[in-house]
């Protein structure tokens, strides 16, 4: 009786020494993500997880899933591994998929001269979750974090780091310059790369004006010519053109400018519907419906519709207008017989109370057409020129 009992304390403690695992762990390993926001350190995601599969994989109480096996079953599943690591409820489906007993995925960030490396260890059964973090700059950071995954899973204190893993693995980092290819209609535009005059545009839109040997990290460009730009909604301001891009090491960037003239854009921004009808294919009865949304200068959603009744009655033609702007209708009626050329009323253009300032409702009678538009042109928009200082 008490060499049964001394068997079976026997036993417990060997499962208890052993991460009360009767076997090995079976372990997925996951994706290692940079949080940094700045692709030159991508690189890191590799090493980090070299680091961890070489460590778990030479501990015997840790058995880890096929790489292959892992890919194949996400190909089945139509998903990406980036994904899963991003939701926990994909996460544990899969690892019962596999037959994991722990899933393991990580993130970075890097803080300057170090990095700071995150690990979570989930339970694929229970669904609970044990984060591992350390920051340091050498592959002993990456050694310890595993020892601690180790002690978690078998119980067992192993030790991994030493003084030969102290090499850097920030030094590993690619800073190959990339290049910029820059296109833009615009003739003798200043080109500016972080407020620093590169030189100056030629107009051909197939040739690009290179910028070569730019160091990898994020850049601004922007365009400069005068009365040439974009404008910014709502607030309705006049700027240069200017994009920020991140380089990447050893990469060709291609970057096409969409500057426009003050007027062309003051135009474009009018015009929010146009509806056009000929009167010579009018026979009967025409009905068409319009929906259209903008935003005012204030910053406020305007929401409406316009439908239009053109009928045809031996000759004299009627237009029709309902005009519903933020649950407020408007109601026009405008004639015109044939051979005419003025509308006999005149509504060209409408303001209309309640309305943003400056937008309104154009009706008018154009070579054979009946043509309606609704326009939003605010009166500080008046000006044909932009302010030098950029605001309208």
């Amino acid at each position: 009786m008490n060499k049964t009992i001394r068997i079976i304390a026997c036993l417990l403690l060997a499962l208890f020494a052993g991460g009360l695992q009767a076997g090995a762990v079976s372990v997925a390993l996951l994706d290692i993500e940079n949080r940094s926001a700045d692709p030159r350190y991508d690189y890191l995601a590799g090493i980090i997880k070299g680091l961890l599969l070489f460590d778990l994989s030479a501990e015997a109480g840790v058995e880890l899933v096929d790489r292959e096996e892992l890919e194949s079953i996400l190909a089945e599943q139509e998903l990406r591994l980036s994904s899963i690591t991003e939701d926990p409820d994909q996460s544990l489906r899969i690892g019962k998929i596999l037959g994991a007993d722990q899933l393991v995925k990580g993130e970075y960030v890097f803080l300057g001269n170090e990095i700071l490396v995150s690990i979570t260890l989930l339970d694929v059964i229970s669904a609970r979750s044990a984060v591992f973090s350390d920051r340091g700059s050498t592959e002993n950071l990456i050694h310890g974090l595993a020892e601690q995954i180790i002690r978690r899973l078998t119980g067992r204190e192993v030790v991994l780091q030493s003084e030969q893993r102290q090499r850097s693995i920030l030094s590993l980092q690619d800073e190959t310059p990339g290049t910029i290819a820059f296109h833009t209609h615009l003739v003798d535009a200043e080109i500016y790369l972080d407020e620093e005059f590169v030189g100056y545009s030629t107009g051909d839109i197939r040739v690009p004006y290179l910028l070569e040997d730019v160091a990898p990290g994020r850049h601004r460009l922007r365009l400069h010519l005068s009365h040439f730009g974009v404008v910014k909604e709502p607030e309705i301001s006049f700027h240069d053109w200017e994009e920020e891009l991140m380089v990447q090491p050893g990469k060709r960037h291609v970057i096409r400018a969409t500057a426009q003239h003050f007027n062309s854009i003051l135009y474009d921004m009018k015009q929010l519907m146009r509806e056009e009808m000929s009167l010579r294919e009018l026979t009967d009865v025409l009905k068409r419906r319009h929906e259209f949304a903008f935003t005012s200068r204030g910053g406020e959603q305007i929401d409406g519709f316009l439908e239009i009744t053109a009928e045809n009655s031996d000759g004299a033609v009627t237009v029709r207008a309902l005009f519903t702007l933020q649950d407020k209708s408007y109601n026009f009626t405008l004639s015109v017989d044939e051979g005419e050329n003025e509308l006999k009323e005149e509504f060209a253009p409408v303001e209309l109370s309640g309305f943003p300032p400056g937008a309104a409702v154009d009706v008018r009678h154009e070579s054979g057409y009946v043509v309606v538009e609704i326009v939003q042109f605010p009166a500080a928009l008046v000006s044909t020129e932009p302010p030098s200082d950029g605001s309208l």
